[in-house]
């Protein structure tokens, strides 16, 4: 367990479920039946442009067990409409906000890359006011799994409903499906976690800055907007579930008991093996100033090999084999992560912070059945290893890192940091006070100021064209969902540090690294305490109208972090 006192500046972070505190005074619904969920159609009749309208809105939503929450929603649904297109196509959504006077919002499209003008911050776009439309207009290059959530009281409002899932599917997959290769059956599962006081999602805007610190947990596990729902699965068939993870600070360990999860596909597109993932890597040693290998180390990833974790914001697409006979149901499961929680607790007369005592051991939920029911007789199978790409003759293309390469390495990285201190008010009373930053500064923009605010003090400039080799370190004693807009990159390999109270690998004489041995394209991982991630980027402009010059966000997607300055940008010139 690793104890700090308080008195010092600490890189921590933590979580503990929010209990209400500051929401608002009790609302009570004057009618209890759930909102008719707006009709959601592509309006354009060309091949290639998929349109539609889209309302925010207030929308009474049941949940189940009989609860209804009175959410924030994109057109009365939770969550919001799934739109599903295909590789290359023309997106245009028109943005109606209907939201209530103190919820001016936009939309990030979550992955999107190559029209900075789209990407829904408030340094691309002013605010779209309660009453006011705004049509966003984009292509979507990559296949993939993306969402779209607000990127004004992110934390709110997403924690709110405030969320949808945009598709962008495989030219290959009807062959996939045809040959075998993926199964037929398929669902989208958007995972959340809601927190309710008195009928509404609570307050995430915490006054408290310890609990900023934890983050919110809601106590509701919802798939699809719904507590424990039920899918049906044909027998001797698989399932291929699209996972995307919506929870605002929730990390979802995802198991199957007696059952094995494989990965076919990742954020931006299908990979080109099968892959099963958790248990533990075997690392390399090696000397921090020499690069010598001075032996191996292995490396616990938390979750057990067969299961799969997504933090906020990441996505899988998986498959699963039912065992069993028709009638039979498969429970899926979340299982708890050790994510770096905090506790507090006195020692003699010094208040102590460190590691939560249940962190990691949180009992498990069933969040999810999969029902067999009667199939065609086909028998499906699938295992580590097995081609996807491959069995179409195609590969994910790789980053070429050779030649002129920006190396945003080691000092020249990319630093998460946290600190949290503990000082006495005017009225002597003890307060918590944390800090997040990005590279050693603070940063939020400006909600109401769009794009002439001025750029954050600590982005990086870089030129249309540039590669580089970035770190990305989290010096902290918690996992950071690492989130870069507008680009995809490939993961290279990760290095973990030792820990002490400093926190800052200056200090180690070494550090243990380990290749991704596979490639595929990422735009959120989920990074360790005390580890970097390296990753390749192509700072490329895929629709070829310059549209991927100008400033894109990168933050931790623990929405109450990265609003609280854990934020920064990437800043790309002609």
């Amino acid at each position: 367990m690793r104890t700090l006192p308080l008195a010092f500046l600490l890189a921590a972070a933590c979580s503990s479920p929010d209990d209400g505190a500051g929401a608002e005074a009790p609302w009570v619904p004057e009618d209890l039946v759930p909102s008719e969920p707006d009709r959601v159609v592509d309006i354009n009749a060309a091949d290639d442009v998929y349109e539609t309208h889209l309302s925010a809105r207030e929308a009474n939503i049941d949940i189940g067990g009989g609860e209804v929450v009175k959410m924030l929603t994109y057109g009365a649904q939770l969550p919001g409409p799934e739109l599903r297109v295909q590789q290359g196509d023309r997106v245009i959504v028109h943005l109606d906000n209907e939201l209530p006077d103190d919820f001016p919002t936009t939309i990030h499209w979550h992955g999107i890359e190559g029209t900075n003008a789209a990407d829904g911050t408030p340094t691309t776009q002013g605010p779209i006011l309660p009453g006011d439309r705004f049509t966003y207009d984009f292509r979507v290059p990559r296949p993939g799994i993306y969402w779209f959530h607000p990127h004004i009281r992110g934390a709110q409002t997403t924690h709110s409903g405030l969320y949808g899932t945009l598709v962008v599917e495989d030219p290959d997959e009807p062959l996939l499906i045809e040959s075998g290769i993926l199964p037929a059956t398929r669902y989208t599962w958007v995972l959340s976690d809601l927190s309710v006081y008195q009928q509404k999602p609570v307050n995430t805007e915490l006054d408290d800055d310890f609990a900023l610190m934890n983050g919110t947990e809601g106590e509701h596990l919802l798939i699809n907007g719904e507590v424990m729902p039920t899918y049906d699965v044909p027998a001797g068939e698989g399932v291929r579930l699209q996972l995307l993870n919506t929870s605002i600070t929730r990390y979802w360990r995802v198991s199957v008991p007696g059952h094995t999860i494989y990965r076919v596909g990742g954020e931006n597109g299908l990979l080109e093996h099968v892959r099963v993932e958790g248990g533990s890597v075997e690392g390399e040693k090696v000397d921090l100033f020499s690069g010598e290998v001075l032996g191996t180390e292995t490396i616990e990833h938390g979750y057990d090999r067969g299961e799969l974790l997504l933090g906020p914001a990441e996505r899988a697409d998986v498959v699963i084999v039912p065992n069993g006979e028709v009638g039979d149901e498969v429970v899926v499961r979340w299982e708890d992560f050790a994510r770096g929680r905090h506790g507090m607790w006195m020692e003699g007369d010094v208040m102590m912070m460190g590691d939560a005592l249940d962190d990691g051991l949180r009992p498990g939920h069933d969040v999810a059945k999969l029902r067999i029911v009667e199939g065609n007789g086909a028998s499906y199978a699938l295992a580590e290893g097995d081609p996807v790409l491959a069995a179409v003759g195609r590969r994910v293309q790789p980053i070429d890192d050779s030649g002129d390469i920006l190396d945003f390495t080691d000092g020249r990285g990319t630093e998460l940091g946290e600190s949290m201190e503990m000082v006495l008010d005017d009225d002597g009373k003890w307060i918590h006070l944390a800090d997040f930053f990005i590279d050693n500064r603070s940063w939020m923009p400006d909600p109401m100021a769009g794009p002439s605010q001025p750029i954050a003090p600590n982005a990086r400039v870089v030129k249309l064209g540039d590669r580089i080799l970035w770190e990305v370190h989290n010096t902290t004693m918690m996992s950071h969902p690492f989130h870069l807009h507008g680009f995809s990159y490939q993961p290279v390999e990760f290095r973990r540090y030792e820990e002490d109270e400093e926190d800052h690998r200056d200090a180690h004489d070494h550090y243990v690294r380990w290749p991704v041995e596979h490639v595929e394209f990422e735009d959120t991982t989920h990074i360790p305490s005390n580890t970097s991630l390296v990753f390749l980027v192509d700072i490329a402009d895929p629709n070829g109208d310059g549209g991927a010059i100008g400033r894109w966000m990168k933050h931790c997607h623990i929405f109450q972090h990265g609003e609280s300055g854990m934020m920064s940008e990437l800043v790309v010139e002609p």
